[in-house]
This record gives structure tokens, sequence and C-alpha cells, in this order.
């Protein structure tokens, strides 16, 4: 029966009901919104990749590449590492694994400003230091956030989990994606500088009559803050 399906939906709901888990909890496994899962559950969602297909392949005990495509065998070949939940940071080696907190942005009432803070008390997201020292994430300058919107796409999805590195915001990188608050909003946006100082603010998205390209000149820079640059999409980096 599971390799007749054909939907990413029918394969979440599948393994849901097979190993009694929530989705709930395959929200909290993943590191996503809860809306997230349910656009998945609902058929909303055609596709996973990076680290919320592996994590979520994880939680629901199955192989990667069947919860993908639909195609194989569902269950986790041998040669793939064992699967391990996890509910306290304890339960996983620390020598192994780094744990990434979450981002929280708050806008202030004036243009431009945002306050931050490391979402400590909230369960953080556990990530193999391999992983971690491949992509060059120093942990102790990275945090989590999840994407909203469809303006970078196809690269970045809505509900995606994200790790910004905010040590990484004194300097821009032509090119690169980064956290920034503009005009009382926070973005995952595309900087590049112009020769007269300005930066362009661009979206991945190739609709430029929804997401246009916004340039901020030098005189209102000071409307634009960097929050962090993005160095990750959840397991793969940018």
């Amino acid at each position: 029966m599971a390799n007749f399906m054909q939907t990413l939906s029918e394969r979440i709901s599948w393994r849901l009901e097979q190993t009694g888990k929530k989705k709930a909890g395959l929200a909290r496994y993943v590191g996503i919104a809860a809306p997230s899962v349910t656009k998945w559950i609902n058929g909303e969602t055609k596709r996973l990749e990076g680290s919320n297909l592996l994590k979520a392949a994880e939680y629901l005990e199955c192989d990667p590449a069947w919860l993908s495509t639909g195609d194989g065998d569902w269950q986790v070949k041998a040669l793939l590492r064992p699967i391990q939940l996890w509910e306290q940071e304890e339960e996983l080696p620390e020598d192994l694994y780094v744990f990434i907190p979450s981002l929280e942005v708050k806008l202030s009432a004036g243009p431009g400003n945002a306050v931050w803070h490391l979402d400590e008390a909230g369960q953080r997201q556990a990530y193999t230091r391999k992983w971690a020292s491949r992509v060059g994430i120093d942990p102790t300058c990275a945090a989590t956030m999840v994407v909203s919107g469809s303006s970078m796409e196809p690269r970045y999805q809505d509900g995606d989990s994200i790790v910004v590195d905010y040590c990484q915001r004194d300097t821009i990188i032509d090119g690169k994606v980064y956290a920034i608050a503009l005009n009382a909003e926070v973005f995952i946006k595309r900087l590049f500088k112009e020769v007269d100082g300005s930066i362009r603010i661009v979206s991945d998205n190739p609709d430029k009559i929804r997401y246009p390209d916004k340039i901020v000149t030098p005189q209102f820079l000071d409307r634009l803050q960097i929050i962090g640059r993005v160095v990750a999409l959840a397991g793969s980096a940018t």
C-alpha cells in the first residue's frame, strides 16, 4: 500500500496514522509552525527538501527518498543513520550535536528599528556538529527563524526553517540573503550594494509585479536594519 501513495499528503498522513504520532509533534520536531504541517497534510505543499525532509522522515520513521517522491520502500534503509527522537537536549550527545535557539524579532514603533532576543526558554533545534562545520556555522552566533510568505520562492518556501548568523550584520556581502527590518516590517531578502551607496533589496520570486526590487538610498539607510545573514536553509547551505 505505502509504495503506491502518489502525494506527499497521503504519505505523511499514512505514517502519522501508522506511528500514532501527531502533526503538532511533527511541527515541533522539524522546527516549523504548525500551520505549515497542516499545509503538507492538506496537499498545499507538493514537495519537501533539505532538513525539513530529513527531519520529517526521522520523525515519521520512514525513508527520506520515499517520503519525497513515493518511490521505493518506505522503510529506512540499513545504511542510513539510526533514527533518534528526542524530547530533552540531554538525550543527545554534546560532542555530536549543537543546539541552536530561535530568534524572536519584535519591531518597535520607529521605522526600521527591531529588537530581538534568543528564545533560550523554548526547545532549541539540534543539528549535527559535522553539518554545522560543513556549512561554516558558528553555533554561538546562530539562531533559527521561520520563513513567511512566498517572496523568496522557489529557494525558500513558506514555513521553512532557516539559520541566521546574527554576528554577520555589520558588512553586507553582495548577493547574499539577510534577515532585515525595513519600515517596521521584517523580511528575508537578497541584498546588493549599488555604486552610489544604495542597497537594492531583491526577492528571489521571479514575479516582479508582486515582488519588485526595492532601493534604499544612502539618505534613508537608517531605516534599514540588518538582523543577520541567512547561512543555511534548514540542513543545506544557502
